[in-house]
């Protein structure tokens, strides 16, 4: 999973060089859309885990 985010990270750096000279409003957008996504990935490992944990109790 640690590979995923270093891909969005990654991607991320990428369109804040390809945008540095737009408008900055595109830039924050984006990089609020990748946020949330993170911030899902991370809800949806930490019920993977929970629920793992409570199976094999």
């Amino acid at each position: 999973m640690d590979s995923v985010f270093l891909l969005i990270d990654i991607f991320i750096l990428r369109i804040i060089l390809l945008l540095i000279s737009k408008e900055g409003l595109i830039l924050k957008k984006i990089i609020k859309f990748f946020k949330l996504l993170k911030r899902r990935i991370d809800i949806l490992n930490a019920e993977a885990e929970l629920k793992f944990i409570l199976e094999n109790k």
